[in-house]
């Protein structure tokens, strides 16, 4: 079963790494940056293994 807390970071997780644009992440950042910064540093172990899998993927393929 799913907590809430899951589910923000699965959402937050794909958005940020996969749907947002540079231009997306700058203007949640303006509008909703204590939210924002938070989750970044909350979930900032999470996005950089995401990105170094997407490269090393990349390199691959």
């Amino acid at each position: 079963m799913l907590t809430d807390k899951d589910i923000e970071k699965q959402n937050f997780l794909s958005w940020y790494c996969m749907y947002a644009t540079s231009d997306d992440i700058r203007m949640a950042k303006t509008s909703n940056n204590p939210a924002m910064g938070r989750l970044i540093n909350e979930y900032s172990f999470e996005i950089e293994r995401i990105n170094m899998s997407r490269i090393l993927l990349e390199e691959i393929f």
